[in-house]
C-alpha cells in the first residue's frame, strides 16, 4: 500500500507541475517548501525507484547500489504502507 500511495503521490505531482516529482527542496516560500517535503516523505520510495531505474538505463548504477536503493524503497514502503493503514483504521 505504501508504494501505491507514493507513485499516486509522485504521478499526482506531476500531473499538476508537468515536472517529475524529485527530492529537491529549494522551493520559495513556505507552502512550496511544506509542499516539497511532503511530496519528499509520502512519494519518496517512487521516487528513489525511478531514480534507481534510470541509473541502470544509462549504465551509471550498478548491481549492488541498485540492490540498496530498492530495498531503501521497500522498506519506507512498508513504513509508509503501515502509517496509511493505520490512518484509515482509526478514521
Amino acid at each position: 500500500m505504501g508504494f501505491v500511495v507514493a507513485g499516486t503521490v509522485a504521478s499526482f505531482y506531476k500531473l499538476v507541475t508537468s515536472e517529475p516529482a524529485d527530492f529537491s527542496i529549494a522551493r520559495r516560500g513556505v507552502i512550496g517548501i511544506l509542499v516539497a517535503v511532503l511530496l519528499s516523505m509520502f512519494g519518496g520510495p517512487f521516487i528513489v525507484v525511478q531514480k534507481v531505474l534510470a541509473g541502470l538505463k544509462s549504465k551509471q548504477l550498478s548491481a549492488v547500489p541498485a540492490l540498496f536503493g530498492v530495498a531503501v524503497a521497500g522498506m519506507w514502503s512498508v513504513c509508509a504502507g503501515i502509517f496509511f493503514v493505520t490512518l484509515l483504521i482509526t478514521a
